[in-house]
This record gives C-alpha cells, sequence and structure tokens, in this order.
C-alpha cells in the first residue's frame, strides 16, 4: 500500500471518533458534524408492539437534545408539509435525503428506531455471608431469593448528511435493560426519560472535548 494511501486511511479515521460513555455509544465524524447547522428530526420507528406515542416522544427528546447543543431544528409543522409534498410528488423519494434537505434547508435527517420496550419482575438469587450458629467464629453464604423489576428500553438513532448521503453519527444506549428492587419508586415512563436525557447529555458531554 502506498504512503498516500496510507495518509488518507488514517484522515478518515481520525475523522470517525468511536466513543463509549457512560450510558451511550456515540459514533461521530466530528468535522461534518460541526459544519451542520440544521437538522431535521425524522419520524422514528418502532418495533412490532411498541405503541406510537414512544417513538414521538423519543423525537422531541431528541429535537431538545440537538437546539441544546447550539442546531437549528426544522418545525414538526414544517417537516410535516414537507413531507406531504415529497410522498405526493413522488412515491419513494422519503427515503432521499437530498431532496429532503433542499426542500426544509436541513444539513442532516435523524432518523431513529425503538427496539426494546418493556417490564416485568423476577425472582433473582443472591448470597448473603452470616455467622455460622454452630460456631459464631466462622461465617457460611447463605442462598436468598428477592424479586427485582426490570425495564428495558433499546433506541437507536442515525444523523445522515443531506448533502452526501453518508451517515456522520449513530447513538445507542448501551445498557437497554436495569434492575431495581420492588419497592424502588422508578416507573419505566422514568425510565425511558432516564435514559433519553443521558444520551443527550453524553452527545453534549462529547461535543464539549476538544
Amino acid at each position: 500500500m502506498s504512503r498516500t494511501s496510507l495518509i488518507a486511511i488514517a484522515a478518515v479515521a481520525c475523522m470517525l471518533t468511536a466513543l463509549s460513555c457512560s450510558t451511550t455509544i456515540i459514533n461521530i465524524n466530528r468535522p461534518a458534524f460541526d459544519a451542520m447547522k440544521t437538522v431535521a428530526v425524522m419520524r422514528f420507528e418502532t418495533a412490532h408492539g411498541i405503541p406510537r406515542n414512544l417513538a414521538t416522544e423519543a423525537e422531541e427528546a431528541f429535537r431538545g437534545h440537538f437546539i441544546g447543543i447550539g442546531k437549528s431544528v426544522v418545525e414538526r409543522d414544517k417537516l410535516r408539509a414537507i413531507m406531504n409534498e415529497v410522498e405526493k410528488s413522488q412515491a419513494g423519494m422519503v427515503s432521499d435525503p437530498g431532496r429532503i434537505g433542499q426542500l426544509s434547508g436541513a444539513g442532516g435527517l435523524l432518523f431513529g428506531n425503538i427496539t426494546q420496550h418493556g417490564e416485568d419482575v423476577r425472582w433473582v438469587t443472591y448470597y448473603e455471608t452470616v455467622k455460622d450458629k454452630n460456631d459464631p467464629k466462622k461465617s457460611v453464604r447463605i442462598e436468598k431469593k428477592k424479586q427485582m423489576k426490570y425495564f428495558t428500553f433499546q433506541t437507536s438513532v442515525r444523523l445522515v448528511s443531506t448533502s452526501t448521503g453518508a451517515t456522520i453519527l449513530t447513538m445507542k444506549n448501551e445498557y437497554p435493560e436495569r434492575s431495581y428492587s420492588i419497592d424502588n419508586t422508578m416507573t419505566l415512563s422514568r425510565y425511558r426519560e432516564m435514559v433519553l436525557n443521558d444520551m443527550g447529555r453524553d452527545l453534549k458531554k462529547l461535543l464539549e472535548k476538544k
């Protein structure tokens, strides 16, 4: 491989930064992202059985995240009108980032997908170390069981450039499932809100790094 090719590969590797944050996995082409001024948040998709209102909730969360980092976000009503126009003009054009960008003025389109959402209660096994009743100087491990509640929420997004069609940002919450004691006040809706907030926080933290 030539020296020129190696330099080109190294340059691309430097442009694409992969970061595993505390709760979010983020891949970003930083130069392209920094140059993008306006973003359109597209309609998020949901897996079978997941209510549509959860997609709307996630869309609104990411609108807030992008405004919070200084990006302009295309208004929902304006985007909806544009999408209706595109759908009427030519079937299949909804998937054309360039056309949507031309009509909306957006430099990037944010697509999202919610693939997991649910809650349940499970019995879990744990161990406690206690003093041996027959010999207080010794300790023994005792197996016990207790109920725990589990919340699941998995969402991922990708930001596509309207000028090149390239993906310049992907985000995914790293830990879709978390458990809490049965008497904890956490609810599925609060857990979902926490995950979405953490994703915005982690993106902001990444962008603050030089």
